[in-house]
């Protein structure tokens, strides 16, 4: 039983694949507003050191995911 396809195991390439796309969805959307957030705080001239970290690993997150959902095949 797995978490996003209940009854039916892990599901099949096109379900993970659909289910990665949902992730980098999200993670994309986090990651844009943590370039936002850090671009801001830079122009200001405030410290950015926790957003630039927050945003070093979203992005690093993107691309782990973005690998994943390459490597279906579909």
């Amino acid at each position: 039983m797995g978490l996003f396809n209940p009854g039916s195991g892990t599901g099949n390439a096109r379900a993970r694949a659909q289910r990665l796309d949902m992730v980098l969805g999200i993670l994309g959307f986090f990651a844009f507003m943590a370039v936002v957030q850090t671009v801001y705080l830079e122009v200001r001239g405030e410290p950015a050191g926790f957003s630039a970290a927050l945003l070093a690993v979203l992005l690093g997150l993107l691309y782990l995911v973005w690998r994943a959902r390459k490597n279906t095949g579909i």
